[in-house]
């Protein structure tokens, strides 16, 4: 007989009472703060009903049936911009960092956040879907979720423990935060801003005015500040959009309640505003960096004055790349920048907001590290992989502040992908002790010829073989999936190293470290841009697919390219790049009608389009630029011909956008780029004409 007692179940009505008393010093404290129950499901389970007998407004997230209407992790972005005192995160079915990054900006000042799980001692109980890679495979080690757990020790950081089988911990006493004061309902910081916002409207340089802050910041508010004082003042017409409607729900209520007009403000959708081409004075965007980029510039040209607010830290992994891929680019004479740091959700000082920075990296310092001549010489190159990084919490934080500075996607899911995938490979390019650039690599391939023909089908899609899978299932070579290889999932330079051939070393010794290994190719998937197409072409990759639906992120389309490593995948190559060849004019003036024309320039300069042209080909463009036949008579061979010409022009050469918009894409004639002052379909064929002589006498 076992002499083990059973573990010590502790009777409801002492929980409800010890949790009352934390959470009188948690408003007491004006803090949040991360409860951690563990222990079974049952009883997890159990402790979750007490938290609701206690608290009239708990917000559950989970996968499974916890409550009545538990909130899905795939669906806890419609939570945006909404609180409550208690947010419960299930972490039953697995941990993923994004979701947990939601729920804490879901918490208001005085709340917890509530995770309940079976401990990391015993995380291999569950089927964490977070947690597994390419072919179901799961790290060795939890080691995310015990690094996770373990930064909840000290209650100052923003956690405190509840066990299963244990005692009722010690109510902490909790640093005291310091609450945002308001005056009429706003912080000196909103007001500071609709101060420089109205300023900004009688500036006639400055276009967009740009409001950034992290999350809690009041920043919706903020603008549904300003949208109230513009319909109070009605000299200006202004139109409101975001990506959903429910992005931009706070900023229209809090107008409503500053106008106080009774006027109607309405939601309307970015795509709708370009399409219908609606006219207004102002536009204000919420949530901006979570539109694709070229639905952003299409819309700074279409209205002369814009108000935009965007989230820049946090787990979309958008904001920064909204700072680096598109207000970097704008002409500085043309931007104000705006920003909100005081927190208006929660109190400055927070315990969970400083635990989750801390836990997830969320505020990297970014390295300034300068690039001279014998630095640059010292540079040296290394491989890992994720268990040794994960190992080394040090350089796993370099590398991780790295990619978030330097890389426009990089989200707190991409830090456990660091310490557990176990197909990933990091190179890293370092000068002495500081590190300035990685790549990280994923081993993909190898799958046997009757999932190859699944997959071809689209029956199935295996985990984590996205370059293999694209290759087989979308630019048609049945068994390509069949071979190995290795993908170039990220690249991150730091600056001012960038342009000086970093990136390059990184692809040659990837390329290298791929050959020693075995692999049949290396390759990568990206969206489509003239820069990346230039890094790539210049590291003699082959452009061997082209997708036809646009990024989520990016809002370009997404190419693949591969460099071969085994003569036998050679032919297979080749048989790709003849494919786009022979497709790539029907699918330019169909699936890729919309794509931008420095895109389609940059795409035309890869793949280096060359078809044959007949006698009779030429013979009808020389027609159509002389004016002896219209375009729709000459449009087969005058496709092909400018598609040619653009690309053996040299890759920095100046296109005339109706040479893309229309000879190569097709698109309607009403829908063309105006920026010339030409109207009129007459007008617009007879410069084409023009272009297309001045094309015809390069010859």
């Amino acid at each position: 007989m076992s002499n083990t007692s059973p573990p010590r179940s502790i009777p409801k009505d002492e929980i409800i009472s010890w949790l009352g008393l934390l959470s009188d010093e948690l408003r007491g404290a004006h803090q949040r703060l991360v409860l951690s129950i563990e222990g079974d499901w049952a009883w997890c389970r159990e402790l979750f009903l007490s938290v609701q007998s206690l608290y009239k407004d708990v917000l559950a997230i989970s996968n499974r049936e916890l409550c009545e209407q538990p909130v899905s992790f795939d669906r806890v972005e419609t939570l945006l911009g909404s609180e409550s005192p208690v947010v419960v995160v299930d972490l039953f079915d697995g941990l993923n960092p994004d979701v947990l990054c939601i729920a804490s900006g879901l918490v208001s000042c005085g709340g917890l956040m509530i995770l309940l799980s079976p401990g990391p001692q015993n995380w291999g109980t569950i089927k964490d879907q977070y947690g597994i890679w390419q072919d179901n495979l799961k790290s060795r080690h939890p080691v995310f979720a015990e690094s996770l757990f373990n930064s909840l020790g000290h209650p100052s950081t923003g956690g405190i423990t509840l066990t299963q089988g244990k005692n009722l911990p010690p109510i902490p006493k909790l640093p005291r935060a310091r609450p945002t004061p308001l005056i009429s309902g706003k912080t000196a910081e909103q007001s500071a801003v609709m101060a420089e916002v109205d300023e900004w409207l009688g500036d006639q340089n400055q276009s967009i005015a740009l409001i950034t802050a992290d999350r809690g910041r009041g920043k919706s508010t903020c603008l549904g500040f300003i949208l109230g004082n513009l319909l109070l003042s009605r000299q200006s017409s202004v139109l409101v959009t975001a990506p959903s409607r429910q992005s931009a729900a706070i900023l229209i209520l809090q107008a409503k309640n500053q106008s106080n007009t009774g006027l109607d403000i309405d939601f309307i959708a970015p795509d709708r505003l370009i399409a219908e081409q609606q006219a207004a004075a102002i536009l204000i965007i919420d949530e901006a960096a979570m539109l694709p980029y070229p639905m952003l510039q299409q819309l700074c040209r279409q209205y002369r004055k814009i108000i935009m607010a965007t989230t820049t830290g946090g787990y979309e992994g958008t904001g920064q790349g909204f700072l680096l891929r598109f207000i970097a680019r704008l002409p500085k004479a043309q931007l104000r920048r705006l920003e909100l740091t005081l927190p208006v959700r929660w109190a400055s000082g927070d315990c969970l907001e400083a635990w989750l920075e801390s836990t997830l990296l969320l505020k990297p310092v970014s390295a300034s590290i300068p690039m001279d001549a014998g630095r640059r010489k010292s540079c040296q190159l290394r491989i890992l992989d994720a268990a040794a990084l994960g190992g080394n919490p040090g350089l796993l934080e370099k590398v991780y502040s790295l990619m978030t500075s330097a890389h426009y996607r990089t989200r707190p899911s991409d830090l456990r992908m660091l310490m557990e995938n176990p197909h990933l490979r990091v190179i890293l390019a370092e000068a002495g002790s500081d590190l300035i650039a990685v790549a990280l690599l994923n081993v993909e391939g190898g799958l046997d010829r009757e999932l190859c023909e699944q997959v071809y089908l689209g029956t199935r899609r295996p985990r984590g073989h996205l370059l293999a899978q694209m290759i087989t299932a979308h630019a048609g070579d049945k068994y390509f999936a069949g071979y190995r290889g290795l993908r170039v999932q990220r690249i991150a330079v730091l600056e001012p190293w960038r342009r000086i051939g970093i990136g390059r070393q990184l692809i040659e010794t990837a390329t290298q470290h791929a050959e020693d290994q075995g692999f049949d190719y290396i390759g990568a998937s990206f969206a489509l841009d003239s820069e990346s197409v230039a890094f790539w072409h210049s590291c003699d990759f082959s452009l061997v697919h082209i997708g036809f639906g646009l990024g989520k992120s990016s809002g370009n389309h997404s190419v693949a390219v591969l460099r071969s490593l085994n003569q036998e995948l050679d032919d297979h190559i080749i048989k790709l790049k003849d494919r786009i060849q022979e497709y790539l004019p029907v699918w330019l003036c169909q699936f890729l009608q919309a794509m931008d024309v420095a895109n389609v320039v940059a795409l035309l300069n890869y793949c280096r389009f060359n078809p044959v042209m007949s006698t009779m080909d030429l013979a009808e463009v020389h027609a159509f630029a002389c004016g002896h036949k219209g375009f729709e008579l000459c449009f087969g061979s005058l496709q092909r011909f400018v598609m040619q010409k653009i690309a053996s022009l040299p890759a920095d050469t100046e296109v005339h956008p109706w040479l893309i918009e229309k000879a190569v894409q097709n698109r309607d004639w009403d829908r063309l780029d105006r920026s010339s002052g030409v109207v009129g379909r007459k007008q617009v064929q007879q410069v084409l004409r023009q272009l297309v002589r001045s094309l015809h006498s390069c010859e």
